[in-house]
């Protein structure tokens, strides 16, 4: 007789089913056994990723050798995508979409909330320069990261503030970024005419599509007048007149002395007949000219001296002029009979 033991199977057992995401780890346990040995290369209580869903079998084998295996399957999911600019301005956003279904609860989370935050509906706004961490997770849980850059704000300047005179060209020219919108109906770097003081405000955008804004005031001076008699005769004088508070130093000027000079309190001196510009600048550098006519002297001529005998009557007619004024109380061309040897002198007053 021989005694014939039989033992029974081990009741090998794989584990439960497993659902991993994309990339994720894996750690496949036998039990039930002595020793465990798996196909499709997994180690036993080894970490491993599996790439694609797959069924895992492994073979246990007890003290007396005895063997039994048992399945598990591991469901692998792909990952979910992002999609959208990932660049944004300080105080801008831009909205974000991620593929699937979200998960129900916080599907987005910036991990650096201080350079950008993001709502459950994917909207980063940018807070300050730097970059962060967006991670969306979808209703399996599985995670897909991007990296979102905040770009600061340009430095834009509009310039210093500007002071012209009325009628006069001014040209304003942002600094700090790569395009310039004005205003007002300004084009950067283009010359243009105020016609009342405004301030004038440019938005600069760099090459990242970042915005910033400055302003600058540009006040219209009105320009002063002249008054005061603008015609003069050689070696005469005129006073003229300038409105508003005087430039500090030479508010008055003539184009040509050799016509008529002017002395910084605007009185004008005829030298030689013909015309000049005159021109007069206030405290605020505005300047306003007038034309300044000299006229020549008048030709005048008493006549001939005379010498007459006592008792006898002198008539004295000026020529050259159009009126005639002598002194010695004489009329022109009134007879008087002179008492005892004189000069008469007459004035003569042409017609202007």
């Amino acid at each position: 007789q021989q005694t014939v033991t039989v033992y029974a199977l081990p009741s090998v057992s794989a584990g439960s089913d497993q659902t991993v995401c994309s990339g994720g780890d894996v750690t496949l346990s036998g039990s039930g056994a002595s020793t465990y040995t798996w196909n499709n290369g997994v180690s036993n209580s080894v970490v491993f990723n599996p790439t694609v869903t797959k069924t895992y079998t492994v073979t246990g084998t007890d003290a007396n050798g005895c063997v039994n295996t048992d399945d598990v399957v591991v469901t692998v999911l792909s990952l979910p995508s992002i999609s959208g600019a990932t660049d944004v301005c300080i105080g801008a956003s831009t909205t974000l979409s991620g593929s699937g279904t979200a998960s129900s609860s916080s599907p987005w989370l910036s991990s650096n909330t201080s350079v950008a935050t993001v709502t459950s509906s994917g909207v980063v706004t940018g807070v300050s320069g730097g970059t962060t961490t967006i991670t969306y997770t979808d209703n399996n849980g599985c995670q897909v990261q991007e990296t979102v850059t905040v770009n600061g704000l340009p430095s834009i300047s509009a310039g210093s503030d500007v002071s012209t005179c009325a009628g006069s060209a001014v040209t304003l020219s942002g600094s700090g970024g790569t395009s310039y919108v004005w205003n007002n109906s300004v084009t950067n770097g283009v010359s243009f005419v105020p016609t009342s003081t405004t301030t004038y405000t440019v938005t600069g955008t760099d090459a990242n599509g970042c915005e910033n804004t400055d302003d600058v005031v540009v006040t219209v001076n009105a320009l002063p007048t002249i008054s005061g008699t603008t015609t003069v005769c050689v070696g005469s004088t005129t006073d003229l007149d300038g409105s508003g508070t005087p430039a500090t130093s030479n508010p008055w000027t003539s184009s040509n002395t050799g016509i008529a000079t002017i002395n910084s309190s605007g009185l004008v001196t005829g030298v030689a007949s013909g015309t000049t510009t005159i021109t007069y600048t206030n405290s605020n550098n505005c300047s306003i000219t007038t034309t300044v006519t000299v006229n020549g002297g008048t030709n005048v001529s008493a006549g001939a001296d005379l010498s007459v005998c006592s008792g006898t009557s002198v008539t004295l007619s000026g020529t050259g002029a159009s009126s005639y004024s002598w002194d010695n109380g004489i009329t022109n061309g009134t007879a008087f009979t002179p008492t005892t040897t004189a000069t008469y002198t007459v004035t003569g007053t042409d017609g202007n």
